[in-house]
């Protein structure tokens, strides 16, 4: 591990949540939560999405039985126009404030960009949707960990979403809008990006030193 691997004081439990899944001899330089950009697209195509058959399942059964419930039937049936509406409200709102806010990032699905969406939103192969917008990512002197982000980590332990070796990702050269204090542009070698969000302007300086070629290998 690290001498003195960068965890924020108040996300504590990343520590030895990500120093579990170190190999044997590997040194964690940080771990930090964050969220992919607001902007992001929050769907992902259905041929990328992971197959989750025991999520599936359960839902399947549940489902069924809101079905045969009468009252729970005609709520159901009532909620669906409102739905639609939600839906329609923040299309047009994600569209006004693209206007603004600019390129958040680059590359198809395909991309090593498109893949590290799909991962964030994919989560856990328990967890039946593919929406999530929240993980942690640990930064060690091997590899960048995607990691789950527990609702309440003490009682369940960060899982491996996915990862790249050394030199598959970078901070983006080009700066974001000064404007957008927590942003944090992570880049890939085939020339896609994307944008990052961390809770807090501190830890997006963090954040940013850590995925620096020269500032993650300090120490």
């Amino acid at each position: 591990m690290h001498p003195t691997p960068v965890v924020p004081e108040r996300d504590a439990w990343l520590l030895p949540h990500s120093s579990a899944l170190l190999r044997p001899g590997e040194r964690l330089y940080g771990a930090l939560p964050v969220r992919l950009d607001p902007l992001v697209p929050d769907r992902i195509p259905r041929r990328r999405r992971r197959p989750k058959p025991e999520a599936e399942e359960r839902e399947r059964f549940t489902g069924w039985w809101r079905i045969l419930l009468p009252v729970s039937f005609v709520m159901w049936v009532c909620a669906l126009p409102a739905g639609l509406l939600e839906r329609g409200a923040h299309h047009t709102w994600h569209g006004i404030r693209r206007l603004f806010r600019g390129r958040v990032r680059q590359g198809g699905w395909d991309s090593a960009a498109g893949w590290f969406v799909v991962t964030t939103r994919s989560g856990t192969d328990d967890s039946l949707g593919h929406d999530h917008d929240r993980l942690a990512l640990a930064v060690t002197d091997q590899r960048l960990l995607l990691l789950s982000h527990p609702v309440l980590p003490e009682r369940e332990a960060a899982r491996l979403l996915g990862e790249l070796p050394r030199g598959r990702f970078t901070l983006r050269p080009e700066p974001h809008p000064a404007r957008h204090t927590r942003r944090v542009d992570l880049a890939f070698p085939d020339g896609s990006w994307l944008a990052l969000e961390t809770a807090e302007r501190e830890q997006a300086a963090q954040l940013a030193g850590l995925l620096s070629p020269v500032g993650g290998g300090r120490g």
